[in-house]
């Protein structure tokens, strides 16, 4: 099912540039534009997150747990605000933009019952984890050649944040009597990379179709008592998403 989804949004993005590609070209009517100025814009997407978390217990005999890893992969609507500034230079195009995005991307995986190390199932228990992106940002140089005077194809990197959510259980009850929840919110920073194609309708408007990659870096959180009496339970959660979007810019 990843490779699938995986191959889907590789051709939805080639397809989807390609499109806005030859369409730019090929109806490149608008008069000559020079790329240099201040711009602000919207945009619109969709994101695809990695949430993959790994879940283990620091004490070997806690029923035998293995190590496993849940995949709460967060997923939805994004959109926002971006604001830049690009210089022309004869072909190529050299900027710095900033964007904000509210987000909509969520995602829960449950599995039941747990598995231990040895092969054993234990009837009614649980692990659960969950991964929201609420919003994030970006700071990104960019660097951009012109297909044609109004159309400019461009590839960015720089810096990201955002605030995630993360939570995730171990519910022993029908064994041990007691689970292992742990919740924690906060403001992560990681790195962008990616690329996109910008069309000028006019010397003021334009339009665009841009992919990143988003990395927020990694989250832990321990739950349970503390030893040798306590029985503890590990959490170790990733964050990175893929967000595909269109937009529209007005240079001043």
């Amino acid at each position: 099912m990843k490779i699938s989804l995986f191959r889907f949004k590789c051709l939805l993005l080639a397809a989807s540039l390609l499109i806005f590609a030859q369409t730019a070209v090929a109806a490149d009517t608008a008069p000559s534009v020079n790329w240099t100025g201040p711009y602000v814009g919207l945009h619109l997407g969709y994101g695809w997150g990695n949430g993959d978390t790994n879940i283990s217990s620091p004490q070997a005999d806690f029923a035998n747990l293995a190590p496993t890893t849940l995949s709460p992969n967060p997923n939805g609507v994004v959109g926002g605000l971006q604001a830049g500034y690009n210089y022309q230079l004869g072909c190529f195009v050299f900027g710095l933009e900033a964007d904000f995005s509210g987000s909509g991307m969520s995602g829960d995986k449950v599995l039941s019952p747990i598995l231990d190390n040895v092969g054993n199932y234990y009837p009614g228990t649980t692990l659960s984890s969950g991964q929201q992106i609420k919003w994030f940002g970006t700071l990104r140089p960019r660097v951009g050649y012109t297909l044609t005077p109004s159309t400019l194809v461009y590839a960015t990197g720089g810096l990201a944040y955002g605030e995630v959510s993360y939570s995730a259980s171990t519910d022993y009850r029908p064994i041990l009597g007691s689970a292992y929840p742990a919740s924690s919110s906060s403001t992560k920073v990681g790195w962008a990379v990616g690329g996109g194609i910008e069309y000028a309708v006019s010397n003021c408007w334009s339009v665009n179709a841009q992919y990143l990659h988003i990395a927020l870096g990694d989250q832990t959180a321990l739950a349970g008592g503390l030893p040798p009496t306590g029985y503890q339970v590990a959490y170790q959660w990733e964050t990175t998403a893929d967000i595909f979007s269109v937009g529209v810019n007005y240079k001043f």
